[in-house]
């Protein structure tokens, strides 16, 4: 479901001369997990509107202010305030602002404001959200993002950008991206090189899309991975969006709907060839029938094979079945990322379902991955985020519903009262989805002669 209503937050660039502060996400933070940022936040509801009567401060709007006060004493242990009267602080100005789309899974108006300051502070940085915090230039910040070093949303960026073009800003104006969702498919990079293109699809709720990722260095061959319209119109859009830079080949990770709708013209229409796993193709020809890939030229891979590179890395095939068992994840050989698919969601929670699933396979998956430590996990809904900390956590929750589940059968629990009863707060559209995973427990527990 997209929210149409964003959160206001603001979010501050302390300034010294040409050097900008700048921190890093904790990777376990529900929103941006260890992205590169600025230090801020939301802007409370019962935030005061009292002006400060502070100079500098009384200038500006007294909410945003007041925010910026409180999650800058918060986060960095630094009174603003205290540091105008003992003229530490030389200026605040509203530099930007930016909009998050609509489809952002957290969404935000942001305001960002510049405060230069008289010397470098060291600030005590609060360990519980920031995972490290530093001084240096846009330039570098911006020069670590492009080796691929950095997770950063656009705004974040495009802020540097403008203050590498004039040092001096004070105004950049509105930085919000404007969309032509009429027409196109969003186009979105977190990761330089990883181009993710959510489009609409026949997933799962709470996610609606499914992101058709575009990668491969200029000298090698450019993937579109799993392009997945839900319709002959968003189908449209993705053609409109990727005609200057057509893929050389199509990539599909797994042959549920979400991943697959549409590909298969997209690949003819497009006169490029599809890169899948041999259990997706004999699934989806089962499915279809063999016309399904009629005048597609296809390639099967396993596990290790080179696709493609990446920042001069070559990028391999991984197999992580479980969720399904033709899922295919890829990741280049310096495990600076990972795609891993449907082997976590960003929105939502992963289904095993039957057949193709099985949940002591998924464990297991999810443990390669997680033995391989990439530095970034990129899945098929919602955004990349830094380190596995995402994968051990749905690897722990699951262990702990199994133990649920286990214990409900053991006291004579049927299916059904063991979905009412952990599940009673989920929408009951994925009830059916639910029921699958508990299913898959028990067929786990089953084969390990625990039950």
């Amino acid at each position: 479901m997209e929210n149409p209503k964003p959160l206001e937050s603001v979010s501050v660039l302390f300034m010294h001369k040409e050097q900008i502060f700048a921190v890093q996400r904790q990777p376990y933070l529900l929103a941006f997990p260890g992205y590169h940022a600025f230090p801020g936040g939301k802007i409370d509801n019962d935030e005061s509107s009292v002006p400060f009567k502070t100079r500098i401060l009384s200038d500006h709007d007294p909410r945003r202010m007041r925010a910026i006060q409180r999650e800058v004493m918060e986060e960095l242990g630094y009174d603003i305030e205290k540091g105008i009267l003992q003229d530490e602080v030389l200026s605040i100005s509203e530099l930007a602002e930016a909009v998050a789309p609509v489809f952002a899974p957290f969404r935000f108006r942001t305001w960002f404001y510049r405060i230069d300051l008289k010397k470098i502070v060291r600030f005590k940085a609060d360990s519980g959200e920031i995972a490290s915090s530093f001084w240096s230039t846009p330039e570098n910040v911006l020069d670590a993002f492009s080796k691929g070093k950095n997770l950063m949303v656009p705004p974040t960026r495009w802020v540097l950008k403008g203050l590498v073009e004039d040092p001096q800003a004070k105004a950049l104006g509105d930085l919000s991206e404007r969309y032509d969702e009429d027409n196109r498919v969003p186009s979105l990079e977190m990761l330089d090189g990883i181009t993710l293109l959510p489009v609409r699809s026949v997933t799962l709720p709470p996610a609606s899309r499914t992101n058709a990722i575009f990668l491969g260095d200029e000298d090698s061959a450019k993937l579109l991975i799993d392009p997945s319209p839900n319709s002959e119109e968003e189908y449209r859009r993705l053609l409109t969006t990727i005609q200057d830079s057509v893929p050389d080949a199509i990539f599909l990770t797994h042959h549920h709907p979400d991943h697959h709708q549409l590909s298969n013209q997209l690949a003819r229409e497009l006169r490029i060839p599809i890169i899948l796993s041999q259990d997706t193709l004999q699934r989806l020809t089962a499915k279809f029938g063999q016309q399904y890939f009629e005048n597609i030229e296809l390639q099967t891979v396993s596990e290790n094979q080179q696709v493609t590179c990446w920042h001069g890395s070559a990028v391999r095939v991984y197999e992580i079945p479980g969720h399904d068992s033709g899922h295919l994840g890829l990741a280049p050989d310096s495990m600076a990322w990972f795609l891993v698919g449907d082997l976590i969601q960003g929105i939502g929670t992963v289904v095993i379902p039957s057949p193709e699933g099985d949940m002591a396979t998924y464990f297991n998956t999810l443990k390669k991955v997680i033995s391989l430590s990439p530095e970034v996990i990129i899945p098929s809904h919602g955004i990349p985020m830094r380190t596995t900390h995402r994968l051990e956590e749905t690897l722990k929750h699951r262990l702990q519903r199994e133990s649920q589940i286990l214990k409900l059968h053991r006291s004579g629990k049927s299916k059904q009262e063991i979905l009412m009863e952990l599940y009673s707060e989920t929408d009951h559209r994925l009830h059916p989805a639910a029921m699958q995973n508990i299913e898959s427990h028990l067929a786990k527990l089953r084969k390990e002669n625990i039950l």
